[in-house]
């Protein structure tokens, strides 16, 4: 029980701290660019919160929090401030300290590492995705080829989350091949490597102020000491593990969208002053049963992946959410007012956001949804 209790009360910790940073005037701020620019106050402004230690072990200045205890304070963020975006850039941060540096690391990288990430002094960001190639292993270029002690890395990297910010990405190379498939090793590379360009690139146009941008590696040299994790299982053990947790933490992006969304609805409604029918009663009603399953699905997800469950279990609840959370945005899209200006990227114009995560995070879905009824279909689902 008293454990339980501890938990419940770091949630709600978690939680009102991101409502109070949700709450803050940052309008001038993320009406002017994106963190990578005229925002760099706003990253410090969540360091002094506290909000960037959140996922660091409390062994190097953080609080060691669990997804399961994230979860509800993104959800919260968004649906108090409206930045999906913001909530991104956060995620990002919190997912690359917990999964890549504290959860791969060696003793060495995680005491030179760790504490300045949680008192966000440092910034890391992961360099996986490449210009025409995405994220797909079979078509990403970049090398790294052994010489000696050292490794000789080439290629560009694109959309890299946080990257304006970073001081130190965590690149993905190819550095062999076993039958058929290529072998990816991450590599811990300081901003400062010689060889190493830091390019802008064309804003998204969307999940304002996340900055991104990409990088050029040409023959950056790095020890062997750069190597984050085992050589040549990258992409098993760092890759998949952190899209996992992106998708799971995002959900939580998501469900506070669509909250805001639906109580900005209802207060249309309000205002109105128009009679509301008992059919318009009843279909708020069914938003927010929708909202509510999503919201558990989420959670299970969360505490199925903190709890070291297969992580099938946490794919079936990844399908469940964005088929619950895609039904619930078409239902209500057609009942939201825009607001007169700002646009997508204003601060309360979460809609499209919204749909556009709901979207990515359908597009990883389907391939699980395909799994899952393979297994069913040959007749070999887990019990």
């Amino acid at each position: 029980m008293a454990v339980k209790r501890a938990s419940r009360e770091g949630v709600s910790r978690l939680k009102m701290q991101a409502v109070r940073l949700a709450g803050l005037d940052l309008s001038a701020q993320t009406d002017a660019g994106d963190l990578g620019t005229s925002s760099r106050g706003l990253w410090r402004t969540m360091a002094r919160r506290g909000l960037l230690g959140w996922s660091i072990p409390a062994a190097f200045g953080g609080d060691g929090a669990r997804f399961f205890d994230i979860l509800p304070a993104v959800e919260a963020f968004v649906g108090a401030g409206g930045r999906p975006g913001l909530a991104l850039s956060w995620m990002v941060h919190l997912i690359v300290g917990k999964v890549l540096i504290a959860g791969a690391a060696n003793g060495s990288q995680k005491k030179e590492i760790l504490p300045g990430m949680a008192a966000g002094k440092r910034t890391a960001s992961i360099a996986l995705s490449e210009p025409g190639a995405g994220s797909d292993p079979k078509r990403i270029r970049t090398t790294a080829v052994r010489k000696g002690r050292s490794y000789v890395l080439d290629g560009e990297k694109a959309w890299l989350t946080n990257g304006p910010l970073s001081d130190l990405f965590i690149v993905f190379a190819v550095t062999g091949e076993r039958g058929g498939r290529k072998d990816f090793t991450a590599f811990i590379v300081p901003r400062e490597t010689p060889g190493l360009t830091v390019r802008q690139m064309p804003a998204l146009g969307y999940l304002r102020p996340s900055p991104h941008c990409e990088i050029r590696l040409d023959g950056c040299v790095l020890p062997e000491t750069a190597i984050l994790g085992r050589r040549g299982r990258a992409w098993e053990e760092l890759s998949k593990p952190f899209r996992m947790a992106e998708d799971v933490l995002l959900s939580g992006a998501i469900l506070g969208g669509l909250d805001r969304q639906v109580r900005q609805t209802a207060r249309s409604c309000q205002e109105s002053r128009v009679k509301i029918a008992n059919d318009v009663q009843e279909r708020f009603g069914g938003f927010a049963a929708l909202l509510e399953a999503a919201r558990q699905v989420a959670r299970d997800a969360a505490g199925n992946l903190e709890g070291g469950k297969h992580v099938t279990d946490v794919e079936h609840r990844l399908v469940s959410f964005h088929i619950i959370a895609k039904t619930l945005q078409e239902s209500i899209r057609g009942m939201i007012e825009k607001p007169a200006s700002g646009g997508p990227s204003g601060p309360d114009a979460t809609g499209d956001d919204i749909a556009r995560l709901i979207g990515l995070g359908m597009h990883a879905s389907r391939a699980r949804q395909r799994k899952w009824g393979e297994t069913l279909l040959i007749g070999k689902e887990k019990p």
